[in-house]
């Protein structure tokens, strides 16, 4: 059975905000750093990944531990399948809606 990216495995740690970006957003930035790298042909570091997805070294090896638990990239930092479905998601729905009611900090 299917939950789609907000699956009930992890969804709590979805839900908090971790300075003004919701959880769901920073792993959305993560995911699109990690592709943005490799398909630029490079090796996806802490350092790189950081300083696109704008996440500290410190709370990113957090985060990539969780993307790794919730099976949206692989012990090798690659984005899975389920990963990009989740950043389609993301796009998708999640994206709108937050725009809708002014709370995706673009207006």
């Amino acid at each position: 059975m299917s939950h789609g990216a907000f699956g009930v495995f992890g969804f709590t740690a979805m839900l908090t905000v971790v300075g003004s970006r919701l959880t769901f957003k920073i792993y959305y930035d993560i995911l699109s750093a990690i592709h943005l790298i490799q398909k630029a042909g490079e090796h996806p570091t802490l350092s790189n990944i950081g300083h696109r997805a704008q996440v500290p070294n410190n709370r990113l090896e957090d985060r990539l531990r969780e993307l790794t638990d919730l099976g949206l990239i692989d012990p090798r930092m690659q984005v899975t399948e389920r990963g990009f479905e989740y950043c389609m998601d993301y796009k998708k729905e999640v994206e709108p809606f937050l725009r809708r009611y002014g709370l995706s900090g673009n207006g």
